[in-house]
């Protein structure tokens, strides 16, 4: 009787696999939540700044007297009233003049309200200091874009 030898791999072979691929996925994959933050926290930026873009152009466009009556479905395409994810969480229909709260992952991250001052139009960009993640990278982010000092702080740009 002939005995015939099979290749396969050895008990420890396969351990150390496992081994090897278990200290690849502690790795990558705390790597990988923090690049789906990252672009969370990019795209919240953009929105907040194009947000403050929008408002500051319509004004420009319609003047005071116009501007004033505006709903902010009316100056912007983000999404309005959401409660979870990214947009502004304030209801549709709500004035600048009101102020209008911008969400990033599902936390309140920036305030923009508009206010007369005499012949200017003041519009206040106020940082909400989130707590989670993203929000707080996009927190950071809009305060270096916007030169506010620290967190919880404001900036107020003169619309003319």
């Amino acid at each position: 009787m002939e005995l015939r030898w099979q290749k396969a791999f050895t008990q420890i072979e396969l351990i150390f696999v496992m081994l090897v691929v278990g200290l690849l996925a502690v790795v990558a994959i705390p790597r990988l939540t923090a690049s789906r933050d990252d672009a969370t926290a990019a795209k919240c930026t953009q929105e907040a700044q194009q947000l403050i873009a929008e408002i500051s152009q319509r004004y420009t466009i319609e003047g005071y007297s116009n501007f004033s009556t505006l709903p902010i479905e009316d100056i912007t395409n983000l999404p309005v009233g959401r409660s979870e994810g990214e947009g502004i969480s304030s209801p549709e229909g709500t004035l600048v003049s009101e102020g209008i709260v911008y969400m990033c992952d599902s936390e309140d991250t920036v305030k923009v309200q508009g206010s007369v001052s005499g012949t200017e139009y003041n519009l206040t960009v106020t940082d909400l200091a989130p707590a989670t993640p993203a929000a707080a990278t996009a927190s950071e982010l809009i305060r270096k874009l916007n030169s506010i000092q620290s967190s919880g702080g404001s900036r107020i740009y003169i619309l003319q």
